[in-house]
């Protein structure tokens, strides 16, 4: 059986929200939820086995140093990581990071940090504000990607007022990562699946991930993934607790594949630290499409080169990422 080492593995949603930065607005009520992960929905879901009850506790500190730790635990090479803005949590006063905790782990672990923006949320602070913070990331401190979180904007994905960002990001070439499906806090309305096809017909040449399988929504995003040549999906946030339900992993990746022919179009991420990253990394290592699948919902089977390109080939060719020659093999 495969290992974590015989891929490239890219982690494509990691986090960084320091408590040393965040102790100065914990005296908000809304920032216990992450302050104490324990009594968060998230951190009773995805970090326990709903079997035998069994919890792995999500960290209250989220740091790079922690995140470097869990990703070498993983066996995790890289990881894009961003910052967290929920402003809603200080009654929009104060963001519970920044992108230049960003910048220092860059500098800091420049072989395993990749650059993820986030300059949310974007009309609450006025898109022509975020495009000017966006030009200066990425074009002075080499970030990849970007991430747009609606949920604690002021409008879904596909506000017309949204169009000049996303124009931007294809000018610069940046990836765009978007949240879709459920939203765990704010507005779910406002990133569903079905809103990127305005985004995708508008600028197809775009390139855009969605992140979570778009949830529970997700067979909408498959077939907008098929429908749209520059859309992608994203596992992260997912795999937590779909590592104590592989059947049900088995249909959430089957079904793409089925549509995609193939799995060129799906992304490993973790939502680190939202649950352990070693678990999700073998949730891939571990799945199975079992044979009464295969014949009875057309999924096709799970080849090593699948888990290879779900797990950093297909990231790495979007952010346009040289692939290490021990890995060269998976490029196809």
């Amino acid at each position: 059986m495969a290992t974590a080492k015989d891929f490239l593995i890219i982690d494509c949603e990691a986090h960084t929200m320091p408590l040393d930065f965040r102790k100065h607005i914990n005296y908000y009520p809304g920032t216990r939820y992450f302050s104490k992960p324990e009594e968060s929905p998230t951190g009773r879901w995805w970090c326990t086995n709903p079997i035998t009850g069994e919890r792995r506790e999500k960290p209250a500190d989220w740091t790079k140093e922690g995140l470097i730790a869990d990703m070498d635990k993983a066996g995790i090479d890289m990881a894009c990581m961003l910052r967290e803005s929920f402003l809603g949590l200080s009654y929009n006063g104060v963001p519970c990071s920044t992108n230049y905790h960003v910048i220092e782990a860059m500098e800091q672990y420049p072989n395993r940090i990749i650059g993820c923006s986030n300059v949310g949320p974007h009309l609450n602070r006025g898109v022509k504000n975020a495009i000017k913070e966006l030009e200066i990331l990425h074009t002075e401190y080499g970030f990849k990607c970007t991430k747009v979180y609606s949920p604690e904007d002021g409008g879904p994905i596909n506000h017309k007022d949204m169009m000049p960002f996303y124009e931007k990001c294809l000018e610069l070439g940046v990836v765009v990562f978007i949240h879709t499906g459920l939203a765990v806090g704010g507005h779910s309305d406002y990133c569903r699946p079905m809103q990127l096809d305005d985004i995708c017909l508008t600028f197809p040449e775009l390139k855009i991930v969605a992140y979570h399988f778009g949830w529970p929504e997700h067979e909408t995003l498959n077939a907008l993934a098929w429908k749209h040549k520059n859309l992608y999906i994203g596992m992260s946030g997912m795999l937590g607790p779909l590592y104590y339900a592989p059947v049900k992993l088995a249909h959430m990746v089957g079904s793409i594949m089925n549509m995609m022919l193939g799995s060129e179009k799906i992304v490993f991420g973790t939502d680190w630290p939202a649950a352990p990253a070693d678990l999700q990394v073998q949730a891939i290592l571990n799945l199975q499409i079992p044979k009464d699948l295969q014949e009875g919902w057309g999924y096709p089977p799970i080849t090593d080169q699948d888990r290879a390109n779900m797990l950093g080939i297909n990231l790495a060719k979007l952010l346009n990422i040289e692939v290490p020659k021990k890995y060269k093999k998976w490029v196809k």
